[in-house]
């Protein structure tokens, strides 16, 4: 594939990966060598080095405009560090999210430097936290987020560098939109990974955002095509949890799903748009699917 030309709306496609890693440069070979060696119903192996700059060179390769860069703060210490070099990293094709630990001191006074420096969202994963997505404390962080106008995203479901818990689960998050309804949340792995029927009994119909990322070709066809007709259609999302897939295969997965073209294209770019609190609109020409 040709290179894309991101500044020309003639042949760009209208693409925004809501879920995506990366690491500072001189943290991504330890932390993907680490996470690649870390899963216990899986072998991950990342599709490339970590970095920023592999990520881009990834979206090229995919045909992707932007992508929203998901940081875990696994220890409270980490926090600031995670905040600044997430404001460091923002760009036309970039948009990083932050990430608050539960025990985390202040957490309003974080999110609202957070937002002062552009950053858009935070990422939460119970797992790694320690810390089910409807403890008070994370409560506490997302009505911080909400106050602020951030988003969150949450890891939704099990994953797979552990034994199957219930800390994100699709209940606990339906909890976590009940508390906080005003939050734009994301509850990833079309709402719970490893657990869709779960997600289809507590997620559907719900004002959340649900996306695509380590899903297709792992939840059932019939399943996924039900979540994807019954909720609302601006309420999903393209993402793939690269560099744990590789965008150019997810791309070419989600473009073949049974779904209506323009759903297609809502998915892939207007409601992400929204997700993130930016106006939808779209350049009158865009390049074809």
């Amino acid at each position: 594939m040709a290179k894309p030309d991101f500044a020309n709306p003639e042949t760009a496609r209208m693409i925004l990966d809501v879920h995506t890693h990366a690491f500072p440069d001189k943290l991504a070979a330890t932390a993907t060598a680490k996470l690649e060696a870390g899963g216990l119903w899986l072998a991950p192996r990342a599709t490339y080095d970590g970095t920023v700059r592999g990520l881009v060179a990834s979206m090229d390769r995919a045909g992707i405009r932007r992508a929203i860069v998901c940081s875990v703060a696994t220890r409270p210490e980490q926090v600031m560090r995670i905040t600044d070099w997430s404001a460091s990293i923002i760009s036309d094709r970039i948009v990083p999210l932050a990430s608050l630990h539960p025990d985390f001191a202040s957490p309003e006074a974080e999110i609202e430097r957070a937002a002062a420096m552009g950053i858009k969202g935070l990422k939460f994963h119970a797992q790694y936290a320690g810390c089910a997505v409807d403890d008070p404390r994370v409560i506490r962080i997302a009505r911080a987020a909400a106050k602020a106008d951030l988003a969150m995203l949450f890891h939704a479901g099990y994953d797979l560098a552990y034994e199957k818990d219930d800390l994100a689960s699709p209940e606990r998050l339906r909890r976590v939109h009940e508390a906080v309804p005003d939050l734009r949340m994301i509850a990833a792995h079309m709402g719970g990974w490893e657990c869709w029927d779960e997600a289809a009994r507590h997620l559907l119909g719900l004002p959340v955002y649900l996306e695509t990322s380590f899903t297709i070709g792992r939840c059932p066809a019939d399943l996924l095509a039900r979540i994807l007709d019954r909720h609302p259609h601006d309420r999903l999302l393209f993402g793939t949890d690269a560099p744990w897939t590789d965008q150019t295969e997810e791309v070419a997965k989600f473009l073949a799903l049974p779904i209506p073209e323009d759903l297609k294209r809502r998915m892939l770019w207007d409601n992400a748009l929204a997700y993130l609190g930016e106006n939808p609109a779209r350049p009158p020409h865009i390049a074809p699917l």
